[in-house]
């Protein structure tokens, strides 16, 4: 396979259990040594609701987050079956009190907790 991010050629590792399964790899290990995932996750309290904030990592990368489709998937698998939560996905959040207020807003509108599943995010902290 190639390596989306530095079009390197890299091959899975196989045993005889997952020989004949048809596995795709769009990065290479030190790809994602390089770019590494780390999940933050923040709580904030808004007026009657709550959200729940989850980044995936802890700078804002210049590259396709495409390549991560299969730690996205399983985020998004285990904060899909949440209830009374409704999910967001946002590319980039910015925690600031126009921020703030518009989620506050939105969680009304919807009468549900938020859950925000983004790639990066920036607080004021």
């Amino acid at each position: 396979m190639r390596c989306i991010y530095c079009n390197k050629v890299f091959y899975i590792k196989r045993d005889l259990l997952n020989l004949f399964n048809t596995n795709k790899e769009y990065i290479c290990n030190s790809c994602y040594k390089k770019y590494p995932i780390n999940l933050r996750y923040e709580a904030v309290m808004l007026d009657k609701y709550s959200c729940v904030i989850i980044s995936m990592f802890n700078k804002k990368y210049n590259i396709d987050y495409n390549g991560y489709y299969k730690e996205y998937s399983k985020v998004f698998n285990s904060l899909l079956n949440k209830k009374d939560y409704f999910p967001l996905f946002i590319d980039f959040l910015n925690l600031e009190y126009e921020t703030l207020e518009t989620l506050d807003c939105y969680s009304k509108l919807v009468k549900k907790n938020l859950i925000i599943l983004c790639f990066n995010l920036k607080s004021d902290n």
